[in-house]
Parts: structure tokens; sequence; C-alpha cells
């Protein structure tokens, strides 16, 4: 399963939020898309999930450029202002409504029993906007991909929250083990601390 973009532009309401974007990223591997902190890292996941129609450029999935393929196969995580979780609610509000929308039990029962499997039962009382760091990426990512149609994973800008690089990468990668093929925005100053091959780097302009 290949997403690929070529030159994606998106044009905002004052100026332009990315310009010429081009990414390729297979079912397991992991590559960052490298930025200024900013509205084109939203842009970008947008875009490249269907969600958003680019000015300029493709993107495809598997080479179909069907917007609708791209919204069922193609996740958007954590992205600000639009796929992340309301702060104040409780974890275990949060994954009930998450699971719910996968087509799984989400009652609390299911909610609590998925939350001890994935080693977080301790945060269910938790209000979301507490949870550490990596804990926060980590669940809203194997939520994503408790949705049966998920094929591509695009962690949005989890270094925005502070906490280590490294952290965030080592779930990319655990993800790309399993088979997905996963796009991780950031900042410049991430990608240089992760010390990423510059082959495994693009560049996003914002």
């Amino acid at each position: 399963m290949q997403l690929e973009a070529t030159k994606v532009s998106v044009f905002g309401p004052h100026a332009p939020m990315l310009t010429g974007m081009s990414v390729q990223v297979d079912e397991k591997q992991v590559i960052l898309l490298t930025g200024y902190p900013g509205p084109g890292h939203v842009a970008a996941a947008l875009a490249l999930s269907g969600r958003l129609v680019p000015d300029t450029g493709e993107v495809t999935l598997q080479g179909s450029s069907d917007p609708a393929v791209l919204r069922r196969k193609v996740a958007v995580v954590d992205a600000p202002g639009i796929t992340e979780p309301d702060d104040a609610l409780p974890v275990q509000t949060v994954v009930g409504e998450e699971l719910a929308m996968a087509g799984h039990k989400a009652g609390r029962k299911a909610v609590l029993a998925w939350l001890e499997e994935h080693g977080a039962a301790e945060h269910a009382n938790t209000r979301f906007e507490h949870l550490p760091v990596a804990a926060r990426t980590r669940l809203l990512a194997e939520l994503t991909v408790a949705r049966p149609d998920v094929k591509v994973v695009i962690l949005t800008m989890p270094d925005r929250h502070g906490g280590d690089p490294h952290e965030w990468y080592a779930l990319g990668q655990d993800l790309a083990d399993r088979g997905y093929a996963v796009l991780i925005t950031c900042a410049d100053t991430s990608a240089r601390l992760l010390d990423v091959p510059a082959d495994q780097v693009e560049e996003m302009k914002a």
C-alpha cells in the first residue's frame, strides 16, 4: 500500500500553507515530514488523507486519487483543531467515542478492558490533557488503527506537546512493523534530534 503526493500545494486566505510538497510512503515504512510549526502541518495531513482538495498537485493511494478511498484508508491522528480530542474529557470517554466510531463495543466494561489491554487502565479517569505525552500519542494512534480499513497513519505534530521525540518515533516504527505506512509531521529540530538519515526526511514548506 503506497501513499504518494506530488507537488501538492494548499493556498490559505492570506498566504500559502503548503507549497509543492512531494512525499511517498509505503507499508512498513516511517517517513518524517518536517517544517516550521504552523498550519502547513494540518494542511499536509488533510490533503494527504483526502479531507482537503489541494490547489495544485495530486495525492494517490495505490494509484487511486479518489478522496473517499483516501478518507477511509488514511487516518489523521491528533491534528490540532481537527482530530485532536477535547482535552477536558476523561480518557475513558474519549476511548469510548473512538471505539464506537470504529465499530467496536464501547460500553464501560469494553472501554476499561481496552485500556487494560493497552496498559493505560490507570488513566481511565484522567482528563485527556493530563496524560503523559507518550501515552497520549500512543492511545490516539491505537484507537486510530482500531478502524479496520486504516492502512496509512499520519501522526500530526506530536512534538507540539513536548516530550522525547524518540518515543513517538518508536511508536511510528512499531506501527510500521505491524504493516502500516506511517507519516509523522514534526519540526526540523525534532528530526535533527532523531538523527534520521537524510533520505528518510521530506521537507514540508509552510
